[in-house]
């Protein structure tokens, strides 16, 4: 236990004195992978009042057809059980989607087959960071493809103060460093930065829109730093909701009615 703690003192001082807040949120999700042996996790913040999904995926891209995840979101809100429990009661308590007794089969068929069609594994750990009643719920979601060890829980449940805080800071450092927003006439994207930012609103990751067009996500990085700061926001969140507001973007309701976005660019088809 004391080298656990020692670990985690040097993780919040890398947290804490880091002024890139992407830096500071991989330090912290990295080191929460390596503390629960899982083999991938993601920070995720679903935002209730636009419906959007904000997914950052660790250590790599989550594979996924953007063309399905409308579809994919949609199967998340009305059947993930973590999604559900902490959108019902507003708990910010570590769970868990699978105890160590329970069997696959108990979650619901559709759920299975999206993360299997994601190659993502159905042990799951969830420590959520923020839970507004009419706002955004936000945290860590931990995964393993065996389940999780019986000590996993009562150490998240230690944890989730320290992961907590440091999440709040980051938060904050990003709020202090936020521009002012432009007028929303006066919001004006280059054709990429608009195609890029209609990517991320369907909730994929630097890397994926980066296959998709030919760029390397250090680019989609940039890029979308230039939509942040266009939007006067700091986060992909943030960015997704003030573009649903601002008719940047379409929104689930739009898509299902066979509205089309009016084509900014050509996007290559992911090989």
């Amino acid at each position: 236990m004391p080298d656990v703690a020692a670990r985690w003192i040097e993780v919040a001082a890398a947290v804490l004195t880091e002024e890139d807040t992407a830096v500071a949120r991989r330090h912290l999700a990295e080191h929460l992978l390596h503390d629960f042996d899982a083999r991938a996790g993601a920070h995720v913040s679903f935002d209730r009042q636009s419906g959007a999904l904000g997914v950052q995926a660790f250590p790599q891209d989550i594979a996924f057809d953007a063309m399905r995840w409308p579809y994919g979101v949609r199967t998340l809100e009305r059947t993930h059980p973590l999604l559900l429990h902490y959108l019902r009661t507003g708990s910010l308590e570590p769970s868990q989607l699978l105890t160590p007794d329970q069997s696959p089969l108990a979650l619901p068929a559709p759920l299975l087959r999206l993360l299997s069609s994601l190659d993502i594994g159905i042990h799951q750990l969830a420590l959520p960071t923020r839970n507004e009643r009419d706002g955004v719920l936000e945290g860590y979601v931990l995964v393993r493809e065996d389940p999780f060890p019986r000590w996993a829980l009562p150490r998240a449940r230690a944890l989730h103060d320290l992961v907590r805080g440091l999440e709040s800071h980051i938060r904050l450092v990003a709020a202090a460093t936020t521009p002012t927003p432009q007028p929303e006439d006066e919001v004006d994207l280059t054709p990429r930065e608009h195609t890029i930012l209609a990517m991320l609103a369907e909730s994929r990751t630097a890397e994926s829109i980066g296959r998709s067009l030919g760029i390397s996500a250090r680019t989609v990085h940039k890029h979308l730093e230039n939509v942040y700061r266009k939007l006067g926001v700091s986060d992909r969140v943030a960015a997704v909701t003030s573009a649903h507001r601002r008719g940047l973007v379409m929104t689930l309701g739009d898509e299902q009615a066979g509205a089309r976005p009016e084509a900014t660019e050509r996007v290559r088809a992911p090989r």
